[in-house]
């Protein structure tokens, strides 16, 4: 599949919204461009849904969802999203795609935190989701970030002091290993992020100041939440940010929605819930479909599949609260695979661990990093990560800055490998439709019975590898519908007009086994149900059968006696 742009840059909000909107204009057939919310600052949240519309209207299909920047700083995230419409556009004539657009919806949401990302990528400093102060009304005492030497980055800054807790590697001299217990004579320095201090300081210890912009959206849902004092970023209750609320609504208000992608970085790897508790505590049915698609990703990615508890959190680490993920699967009930773009580490050869290794010797350390610095000169150039050069700071008088701008070398990948990360994710968003819930009439028989009356006959199947009820924990809601087949056009005598059916399993369902040289399928749950009626009509008359679900849209047939 072909896309047209260059990603050789991270996209501002205005050229965004100019993408999007020359996509509306462009095909009016396939999209239909909304604002889900205003944010503080007056952006739009831009959300387009694309889809054929010749074959059906946006909610009448089953749908993938996909989002970046509920991390504002988290920007691959948004180029992935970008890159996954382009994609569509630009390969119309592909089978796969027209297919996807015959028979699926795709929801897409570029930025969740247009403000946020905003100021990421238009200032010098970081946040985690939005830039307004919270929760603090106002900068607290501590080393702030700053650019204290104006060249545009904030890098490291490190102070010598006979206290100091490091000393410089003997491997690289840009790298900094931790201070021996027996180590006494030489220099030893303390290293902080650059900066300035806020506040009255006492002319002795260093202390960094909380960040000024600490909600994190993605601990604000209501699913595990927990408050400031527990989960740090979770905001004033679930929700309060407008944005996560504006995006919650947008999916509440569409059950066709039957799978979510959140794109992240960096790290490298594919998560699934969930987030707050061991996998061990859901569903297998739902824990295998998320395998499923993690070995998809995986295909695409070569990324590892983990589950957030379980494997991807160090094992010290406090529960993640309020997870959207987790949003996703316990209260609307479908999976949320989370992807991680961009892994620095692994680029440079350092062997990840999973969980996290928590031990690691200090000499491990100075390898791995030393690797990342070697790595570093080599792919993207000498001097992007600055040795350290000497300033002279307002308060802390000589100091010395170094380091490169973590932003565009660690975070999110160099611009230069920006296009190989967003594709290889494309490829995989654009598999997902396929697993979807699918409708299908399969077959439709009559029988004339005299009298001006017929017997209609008509069996109705999921040809997807989703259930029409996606996920197990779905079935709890009671407002999740299942399938029926409705018959128009006639009048029916015997039999209910919409034949309420329950749910049909899909391909995931079936228990396929191998054997030595045989192999064996067991069914655990109907894919196919049979509906019938008597009605009235005469010979030749046309009537329509429409199989809906509410996860699975609808699907139409017409026929006549």
């Amino acid at each position: 599949m072909k896309h047209t742009h260059k990603y050789d840059h991270y996209y501002l909000y205005g050229e965004i919204e100019e993408l999007l909107k020359g996509y509306a204009d462009a095909h009016p057939e396939l999209t239909r461009l909304s604002s889900i919310g205003t944010t503080p600052e007056g952006r739009e949240t831009l959300l387009l849904s694309v889809t054929n519309r010749a074959t059906g209207d946006f909610e009448s299909k089953p749908a993938l969802y996909v989002e970046g920047n509920i991390h504002a700083g988290e920007v691959t995230g948004s180029m992935t999203v970008m890159c996954v419409l382009d994609t569509i556009f630009s390969s119309l004539d592909d089978p796969k795609i027209k297919a996807i657009l015959d028979r699926y919806t795709v929801y897409a949401l570029p930025r969740v935190s247009p403000d946020g990302s905003e100021f990421y990528l238009t200032t010098d400093d970081t946040l985690r989701s939005a830039p307004r102060l919270y929760p603090y009304p106002q900068l607290m005492p501590g080393l702030q970030r700053k650019d204290m030497d104006g060249d545009g980055v904030i890098r490291l800054m490190r102070v010598k002091t006979p206290y100091g807790a490091w000393k410089v590697s003997e491997k690289d001299p840009r790298a900094m290993v931790r201070r021996q217990p027996d180590d006494f004579d030489g220099d030893f320095y303390n290293v902080y992020d650059e900066g300035y201090i806020e506040g009255d300081w006492s002319g002795l210890d260093i202390e960094a100041a909380p960040s000024p912009y600490g909600n994190d959206f993605n601990r604000n849902y209501p699913i595990g939440w927990q408050s400031e004092d527990v989960q740090r970023g979770s905001g004033d209750y679930p929700l309060s940010n407008p944005e996560t609320r504006h995006n919650a609504d947008f999916l509440l208000n569409h059950p066709n929605v039957c799978c979510v992608i959140d794109m992240h970085t960096s790290g490298g790897q594919n998560l699934f819930t969930p987030g707050y508790k061991s996998a061990k505590q859901a569903d297998r049915h739902d824990i295998a479909i998320y395998r499923a698609m993690g070995k998809m990703a995986n295909q695409e990615n070569g990324y590892p599949v983990l589950n957030v508890y379980d494997d991807y959190m160090p094992q010290s680490s406090p529960l993640t609260c309020g997870g959207f993920d987790d949003f996703c699967h316990f209260a609307l009930g479908i999976p949320a695979m989370t992807i991680e773009c961009w892994n620095l580490a692994d680029r440079a050869g350092v062997v990840p661990h999973y969980p996290p290794k928590e031990d690691k010797t200090d000499e491990e350390k100075e390898e791995e990093l030393c690797l990342i610095l070697k790595w570093i000169d080599e792919n993207i150039g000498k001097g992007v990560y600055k040795e350290w050069t000497s300033f002279e700071h307002p308060q802390l008088g000589a100091v010395e800055i170094g380091g490169c701008d973590a932003k565009f070398v660690s975070q999110n990948p160099p611009k230069g490998f920006l296009e190989q990360e967003v594709q290889k994710h494309t490829a995989y968003i654009l598999r997902l439709p396929f697993i979807l819930p699918c409708l299908s009439v399969d077959s439709v028989k009559t029988e004339e019975l005299g009298g001006g009356l017929f017997r209609v006959e008509a069996v109705c199947g999921n040809r997807g590898f989703m259930p029409t009820y996606v996920f197990k924990e779905g079935l709890k809601s009671k407002r999740l519908k299942g399938v029926s087949l409705e018959i128009k056009g006639l009048e029916v005598v015997e039999g209910k007009a919409k034949a309420e059916l329950g749910h049909l399993e899909g391909h995931s369902g079936y228990n396929a086994m191998t054997r030595g040289t045989s192999m064996a399928t067991a069914q655990t749950a109907p894919l196919r149900k049979k509906a019938s009626w008597v009605v009235r009509g005469q010979k030749g008359q046309e009537f329509e059968l429409v199989c809906s679900s509410g996860k699975a849209g609808e699907f139409t047939v017409k026929a006549a006696l």
